[in-house]
């Protein structure tokens, strides 16, 4: 087999692999236009962290102020949470809405269920310090939604 052949062969794979192991995810997105305020707090971003430092670019002396444009999910298929929404920044998964968020959430956003769309608003990633070994923080994510 040629090198071109081999080549072509991995990368049909990698498609491949990824369409089956990706979320399903829909082509239908809507834009939630937030107050400017950032006060809505996710969960779960402990889990995350290497992700959250591969997007700020890592740990700095001073805590991070990044912000991003994240995507919200409804993620029916969680094997802890058939209810849950997911939070990712640049592909990445980054934390989820509490379970009581999660449902408020749904029942806001029931209407557009059916086409499963992606939702999108703004965040900011921020703590990501590390001043020494002993003075560092988990980094955190706040979108701009509406605080009921």
């Amino acid at each position: 087999m040629s090198t071109t052949v081999v080549i072509v062969l991995i990368v049909v794979l990698a498609v491949i692999a990824l369409r089956v192991l990706m979320p399903k995810r829909s082509s239908a997105s809507i834009n939630l236009p937030g107050p400017g305020t950032y006060e809505f707090d996710i969960v779960g971003e402990a889990s995350y962290q290497d992700a959250l430092s591969d997007i700020c670019g890592g740990k700095k002396e001073s805590s991070a102020e990044h912000y991003v444009d994240a995507e919200l999910y409804l993620e029916d298929e969680n094997p802890h949470d058939s209810k849950a929404v997911c939070v990712s920044v640049e592909g990445k998964t980054v934390g989820y809405l509490s379970r009581k968020d999660a449902r408020n959430f749904r029942k806001q956003v029931k209407e557009f269920e059916d086409q499963n769309p992606i939702f999108f608003c703004k965040a900011v990633i921020v703590g990501g310090w590390k001043k020494s070994k002993r003075d560092q923080g988990n980094f955190g994510v706040r979108l701009d939604l509406p605080v009921s």
